[in-house]
């Protein structure tokens, strides 16, 4: 098994430093984490931890998972408004009682496991909401949450990108993700990040998959899963993709965007989809018969389903 690691993400923050870390020998949970959380740091960020978009109240609500290819323990967390959540999913993972925890659970176990709160939401952000939202909010009346949500258009320059990342060190496989999820989300929404088998899964002996834009799609067909099963029954990532696809397009109602599913498998064999992108997805991939991480292209693939005309979504 060579060392690799795929990153859902086009921006290059902590991959070259990833990198070395994966020559050099270093845990590859490690890795993950670190990598991970530079994100949730940048504030420049608006897909993901303090840079992320709050909820419809303007409540931050970050969501995350960690599993680990050889046992397939995991950990999720769900709805963390105090702590940046990819640390506490891999504590969660490694304590091995309870796969999921979310809210004021979550933040209580992440106390207890000795991390400190922390900023959560942006000045910019804040101050965003307050200015966009706030007002919609202020003369709804009696409209329902829900219609409010689904009538907001995208926000502009958004990177639509849940972060997620995939890394072996040579002897197994793990995966790790983390989002700020639906921008200006209805309260309490979770998308697939959190969810092992949707938005995640990793097996050791057969590759990982991960997902990212539009969760529900994701959730609904579990896809994640999907993808390695079928590797594990001998087809290659790209045709696992592929069946994971056509499963997807048997969808006919619900929110129909853009979703993108990155696999590969215990060799560094990579396949990565993007159906119905208006733009082109881009993706970080690394092994260790390459000088650095590369930026690579995600297949454009129409998916034949028809698309509504809500936002897409992490």
């Amino acid at each position: 098994m060579k060392k690799f690691f795929l990153r859902s993400f086009e921006r290059e923050q902590g991959l070259d430093e990833a990198a070395r870390d994966l020559r050099a020998g270093q845990n590859r949970d490690d890795v993950l984490e670190r990598a991970v959380r530079t994100l949730e740091l940048d504030p420049s960020d608006d897909s993901l931890g303090f840079g992320g978009y709050p909820n419809l109240f303007g409540d931050m609500e970050l969501d995350a998972s960690f599993m680990d290819g050889d046992s397939r323990n995991c950990g999720a967390v769900i709805g963390m408004t105090n702590f940046l959540p990819i640390r506490v999913a891999r504590r969660l993972m490694a304590q091995q009682v309870h796969t999921v925890l979310s809210g004021q659970g979550a933040e209580l176990f992440a106390r207890e496991s000795g991390l400190q709160t922390e900023p959560t939401l942006s000045a910019h952000q804040r101050e965003k909401w307050q200015r966009e939202i706030k007002p919609l909010l202020d003369a709804r009346g009696s409209k329902p949450l829900m219609e409010i949500v689904g009538q907001l258009p995208p926000p502009q320059n958004r990177n639509l990108d849940t972060t997620v990342m995939i890394a072996s060190d040579g002897a197994g496989l793990s995966g790790a993700a983390s989002t700020s999820g639906w921008p200006y989300k209805h309260p309490g929404r979770v998308g697939d990040t959190p969810i092992i088998g949707a938005g995640l899964y990793v097996d050791s002996l057969y590759g990982g998959c991960c997902c990212t834009h539009t969760g529900e799609m994701a959730i609904r067909t579990g896809a994640a899963r999907h993808v390695v099963a079928k590797m594990a029954q001998g087809k290659s990532p790209g045709e696992a993709v592929q069946a994971a696809i056509e499963d997807v397009s048997r969808l006919r109602s619900g929110i129909l965007r853009t979703f993108v599913i990155h696999a590969v498998d215990t060799d560094g064999n990579a396949h990565v989809a993007a159906f119905n992108a208006s733009a082109p997805i881009y993706y970080q991939y690394w092994n260790e018969d390459l000088a650095r991480p590369e930026r690579r292209e995600a297949a454009m693939i129409e998916l034949p389903s028809p698309a509504l005309s809500a936002p897409a979504s992490s």
